[in-house]
């Protein structure tokens, strides 16, 4: 005989697949989801405070700038005001040895002078080369100056340009020009 079992045996529960709950599945994903979305919120802000960092870097280096800047400039005007200085320091120098040249070219022309009866009329100084001119009562006495400016140590190149033969308030005199240049 043919038995028939029409109760469910083991073999039926054997081969059937175990059920879940949905309720589990959907708080499965939602608490994975919350996971998921706390750690983005995490990292968020893990970024966040990077970019403020920063962002403070970047003012305090550009803070920085703005003082090397400015020192920068300070360093310029010190510059430019030193060239101004050395600049005038360096004409003072200039006119303090020109200033002593036309005195001592006075004076030696002047010592040349002493014992003549010669007078000038006109010095002109233009660096080393000086022109004299003037009026003499004798030629004699053109020649003894010329001749005492030789005999200086400090002119060279003397050369007696002209001698003219004038009157003055009825009195004969000679007019002269003299060029010469300094030594050294």
């Amino acid at each position: 005989m043919i038995r028939i079992n029409l109760l469910p045996g083991r073999r039926a529960v054997r081969g059937a697949a175990p059920r879940w709950d949905v309720r589990v599945e959907v708080a499965g994903a939602v608490a994975l989801i919350v996971v998921a979305l706390g750690l983005c919120f995490h990292y968020s802000s893990v970024l966040d405070r990077e970019i403020e960092a920063r962002q403070l870097e970047k003012q305090e280096k550009e803070k920085r700038l703005v003082a090397l800047k400015e020192k920068i400039k300070q360093v310029e005007d010190f510059e430019k005001r030193k060239k101004t200085l050395e600049d005038k320091n360096r004409i003072i120098e200039q006119l303090e040895n020109s200033r002593g040249g036309p005195v001592r070219v006075m004076d030696y022309v002047s010592q040349s002078l002493e014992p003549l009866k010669l007078w000038l009329v006109r010095l002109n100084v233009k660096g080393k080369d000086v022109e004299l001119e003037g009026r003499a009562l004798t030629n004699d006495d053109v020649v003894e100056f010329v001749n005492n400016l030789r005999r200086t140590d400090y002119f060279t190149n003397i050369r007696l340009l002209e001698t003219r033969s004038g009157a003055e308030a009825k009195t004969n005199v000679y007019q002269f020009r003299i060029n010469l240049a300094l030594k050294g």
